[in-house]
């Protein structure tokens, strides 16, 4: 795997997340807020795909989107492997394993919602 596949597939796993958010935002009839944007800052190690929460301002008769700085994670990416891990804080993934990879059919659809990583259950 080089680097460049690797990164085009977490812009396509950013894009179902993404996805993800809006149909939670229009299943549940939210109407205060357009949907969060989702984002990937690119790092060393690690890519880190932050959610940014976004507001309509007041302009006459049109509804114009503004995007909040700051935010909060949804998930980090792995750089090298694509494995998706769920975020213990703003700089660093949690270190409890890996939930799933953007190399997966799904993008790794299956082991994230539009909050973040699912839990990790041992059975």
């Amino acid at each position: 795997m080089n680097t460049r596949d690797v990164v085009k597939r977490i812009y396509e796993y950013a894009d179902v997340v993404q996805t993800k958010n809006d149909e939670y935002f229009n299943r549940n009839g939210f109407t205060h807020s357009p949907s969060d944007k989702i984002e990937v800052k690119l790092g060393r190690k690690y890519a880190k795909v932050i959610k940014l929460q976004r507001n309509y301002v007041a302009q006459t008769s049109d509804k114009v989107i503004e995007t909040r700085s700051g935010g909060s994670v949804h998930t980090f990416v792995d750089m090298t492997t694509g494995d998706i891990l769920k975020s213990a804080s703003w700089a660093a993934p949690a270190p409890n394993g890996i939930r799933g990879n953007v190399f997966s059919d799904d993008y790794g659809a299956s082991v994230v919602n539009e909050h973040g990583a699912n839990y990790k259950y041992n059975i």
